[in-house]
């Protein structure tokens, strides 16, 4: 190695300080851990919107499948409705005996299963909307995660992009 091929070394190791080079990969890798995390939290926002919707609109199934049967059975017994004893044998047993109301309790139950019907209808709009939320985290994190996947693409090119450069440089001078 000659005393100018040192010199060369020495500026192109000065200029390369001066220019950030150190500086530059500390950022990207704390814009990458940035990324990584932002995606991270996206996910587990996601995973539990979903996880809550999913729950909600499970439980709104099961509540319309016990108010349903009860406004039908209120309904028979204010007459508006046919009742099984009109169609033929009763084949089920009540565990309580709603059959021997009084006029009076009996429009007291059919209100308050009209408020469970629509407390219940409020609960479907409001798994909806939870159901949607989820469905925009989702969206959220597919953008989170694509952005997060193209600067690490970015990164990494521009360090094999480095590498070429440290290659190409002649590390012995050509024969004379």
């Amino acid at each position: 190695m000659t005393d100018k091929d040192l010199s060369r070394a020495l500026l192109d190791l000065d200029s390369q300080r001066l220019a950030g080079v150190g500086d530059v990969r500390e950022k990207t890798w704390k814009i990458l851990e940035r990324d990584r995390n932002r995606v991270w939290w996206w996910t587990a926002g996601t995973f539990t919107l979903w996880a809550i919707a999913i729950l909600m609109v499970l439980a709104m199934m099961v509540a319309y499948a016990l108010v349903f049967p009860l406004q039908a059975h209120l309904a028979q017994q204010a007459g508006l409705m046919p009742t099984a004893a009109d169609s033929g044998p009763q084949q089920e047993q009540e565990l309580i005996d709603i059959r021997h109301l009084t006029p009076d309790q009996l429009k007291v139950a059919q209100f308050k299963a009209q408020i469970a019907f629509q407390m219940v209808s409020v609960g479907v709009a409001f798994s909806v909307g939870l159901t949607c939320l989820a469905v925009l985290a989702s969206v959220m994190l597919s953008r989170a995660s694509r952005r997060a996947t193209l600067r690490q693409i970015n990164a990494s090119l521009l360090e094999i992009s480095e590498q070429l450069k440290e290659l190409r440089k002649p590390s012995t001078p050509p024969p004379a």
